[in-house]
């Protein structure tokens, strides 16, 4: 058995989130330059940022429960991207709330 099964699996979701990140980097150019059309674009992006968001939060959770393992190169990296979109996450809910409750009042 793997000693450092969750650094790994933290370290795998890193590396799915950056990727995805980097094809959502991808789609915006696509779309900025008239290659591909809005509507595609939307339905596009919205996927890869969804795959961003779930793969950084289950990369969480398995950084959390390696936090015991002993210390390598990809137990800080998973730790320090995945924690990187746990808080982009945090505050893109919390604009939204504070947008939500500034349009209400």
């Amino acid at each position: 058995m793997n000693p450092n099964k969750n650094t790994n699996k933290s370290f795998q979701f890193a590396i799915i989130t950056i990727v995805s990140f980097a094809i959502f980097v991808l789609f915006q150019f696509l779309a900025a330059s008239d290659r591909i059309s809005e509507e595609n674009y939307t339905y596009a992006s919205s996927f890869v940022i969804s795959i961003v968001f779930v793969a950084g939060i289950a990369g969480f959770i398995y950084s959390m429960k390696g936090l015991k393992e002993p210390i390598s190169v990809k137990k800080i990296i998973g730790l320090f991207v995945n924690a990187i979109l746990i808080l982009l996450l945090i505050g893109v809910i919390v604009a939204n709330v504070l947008d939500f409750e500034n349009a209400m009042s």
